[in-house]
């Protein structure tokens, strides 16, 4: 409990004059916080230290702060918070969430031939890959330079490979709390379709609403004044849907859970926009309430259980040059080249 008072003392003073982002400081925080509550027994002890359940919490809002660095920084990264899904679950009728390019490039490509581009479009679908396979590869140098850490013949390299561990730790932790803001934002339903601030100048039989300050209002001032972290806490489900990796998995794996996760986020942006049109957000009522924990929920749950995955795949991953792979080093089969450069 003090961890928590200290950490949303941090953020309320931080959000003093700050513009309204992704789920405000708030969600994002509480996003991370509850993750990171669920990793004892499923990650490496370091990351199930108060420490460093503070880290990766306090990061969460990270992405959004960095917000106005530079006109060329934003045009760069503001994207990555974001898809634009339309209504048939493709982006501009041309990409299908369930069948992304495999990079950037073809994602950017594919949408220029129908007049657009990622910029206007949105990649957050690559913001929450890339993140992943950073982490993998991340856990995969922490297994190696642990097990150099504790086997290696040599005292002194060892003690080098100590400090190596060290090093590998401080980015893990830095590199999951900044990629856990966009798993975050993938589970804001305003963050996954073309009906990201009012329904817009689409077919709306349902009369739904186009205040231009549906957005804000939703994630910052509801969520500010209406969610507390134990609400998220308690719609936390504590077992993961995704299989345990027996082989190292594919990019296309990996993807296909990603675009589950963010279908499973547009397929609530009618209910949300219900809501708001009862005034729900407006009044606090219970169904609002619910459902924004429950979103909430949905994130956290996603970032311990990819997390977790990433972990579990780091096994069977190859490091160095040449490329090794983690288990043959783990079980002694081939040789790590400790110390630096490694």
């Amino acid at each position: 409990m003090k961890f928590r008072a200290a950490l949303m003392t941090a953020c309320a003073v931080a959000m003093c004059g700050a513009p309204a982002f992704a789920w405000g400081m708030k969600g994002h925080t509480i996003i991370n916080e509850t993750a990171a509550a669920g990793f004892p027994g499923r990650l490496p002890a370091f990351l199930t230290t108060r420490a460093a359940a503070f880290e990766i919490a306090y990061l969460g809002p990270e992405p959004d702060r960095l917000k106005g660095s530079g006109n060329s920084w934003d045009s760069d990264y503001d994207p990555g918070h974001y898809v634009n899904l339309l209504d048939d679950g493709t982006i501009a009728g041309v990409v299908q969430l369930a069948h992304l390019p495999a990079d950037r490039e073809q994602y950017d490509a594919a949408l220029r031939a129908a007049n657009t581009d990622q910029y206007k479009q949105g990649y957050l679908p690559y913001s929450l890959l890339d993140g992943w396979e950073q982490l993998r590869m991340d856990f995969a140098y922490w297994r190696v330079d642990d097990y150099a850490a504790a086997h290696d013949s040599s005292a002194a390299v060892r003690a080098q490979e100590k400090e190596i561990r060290t090093i590998d730790e401080q980015q893990i932790l830095a590199d999951l709390g900044m990629w856990g803001h966009y798993v975050g934002d993938a589970c804001q339903p305003l963050h996954a379709t073309v009906h990201f601030n009012g329904w817009g100048n689409y077919p709306n039989p349902k009369g739904y609403a186009n205040a231009r300050n549906t957005h804000s209002f939703f994630e910052s001032e509801f969520v500010n004044k209406f969610i507390t972290p134990a609400m998220v806490s308690a719609a936390v489900r504590g077992t993961s849907s995704l299989p345990q990796p027996q082989t190292l998995l594919t990019q296309d794996d990996v993807m296909a859970y990603i675009a589950a996760y963010l279908q499973a986020t547009a397929s609530t942006v009618p209910q949300l926009y219900d809501i708001e049109k009862a005034g729900g957000f407006t009044n606090g009522s219970q169904e609002a309430k619910t459902f924004t924990a429950a979103r909430l929920a949905a994130g956290a749950m996603e970032l311990r259980d990819l997390s977790v995955l990433a972990w579990q795949d780091s096994e069977h991953a190859r490091v160095g040059y040449p490329a090794a792979s983690v288990h043959d080093i783990l079980s002694g089969k081939a040789p790590w080249p400790a110390g630096p450069g490694d």
